[in-house]
């Protein structure tokens, strides 16, 4: 009697479990479709795509770990993801899995990290104690989503578009509290084959005053450095 309940707990409890992951799945799915790359009418506006890959990075680990660097390299045309790649000193042929956790470890690690700012680690990669943080300079809000954001991204231009499948794109993030300005991104984007915008560079201006200002794309293959 007790072995025979005790199979029928278990099936109750394979039930729930597969129902569980099946609507995980189908969440999981569902989010993917919401993010980049798509060509869908939404992201046929670049902003709208370098503006889900930022806030994407910004938890780069939901709902699913390194999910954020997921959606970054795939919405990445090769020649970027080549660039990625080496970023993280990762051979040809290495699995993108664990690409994803090499980016996750470079751009999350700490000491002078200017790409913290892209991960949640804060505008001054305020992770450690600092002058700012005591002073309460470090902005951090949360929206209606429950994400953090501690800084704005303004587009001061609209999309420069070359009608070849390329176009251009700056946009600043700045302090959402102060406003100050921390880092001009120029985006340099290519259209696949299905009509998705794909990044094929990046180009980093920083203008905090502990990290040297960016020269270039160049900055991004010194990521490890």
């Amino acid at each position: 009697q007790q072995q025979q309940q005790l199979s029928v707990e278990d099936e109750l409890f394979l039930e729930r479990f597969k129902r569980r992951r099946n609507e995980a799945a189908l969440k999981l799915e569902s989010e993917k479709l919401q993010r980049p790359p798509s060509n869908s009418i939404y992201f046929q506006d670049p902003k709208n795509v370098i503006t889900t890959i930022l806030k994407g990075l910004l938890q780069p680990h939901a709902p699913l770990p390194y999910f954020g660097y997921e959606i970054l390299y795939q919405s990445s045309t090769e020649q970027w993801q080549d660039v990625l790649r080496k970023s993280v000193g990762a051979p040809i042929g290495t699995e993108t899995e664990l690409i994803y956790r090499a980016l996750s470890r470079t751009m999350e690690r700490g000491g002078h990290n200017q790409f913290g700012i892209l991960v949640g680690l804060g505008t001054d990669h305020n992770v450690v104690a600092t002058a700012s943080l005591s002073e309460g300079k470090q902005s951090i809000i949360e929206n209606d989503d429950g994400v953090q954001e501690y800084y704005t991204i303004e587009y001061p231009w609209d999309t420069l578009d070359y009608y070849d499948g390329t176009a251009w794109l700056e946009c600043r993030l700045r302090d959402k509290l102060s406003d100050e300005l921390l880092c001009v991104l120029g985006w340099s984007l290519e259209k696949s084959s299905d009509g998705s915008w794909l990044i094929d560079g990046i180009d980093w201006q920083d203008f905090r005053e502990m990290h040297r200002p960016g020269i270039g794309r160049e900055e991004w293959e010194r990521i490890c450095g």
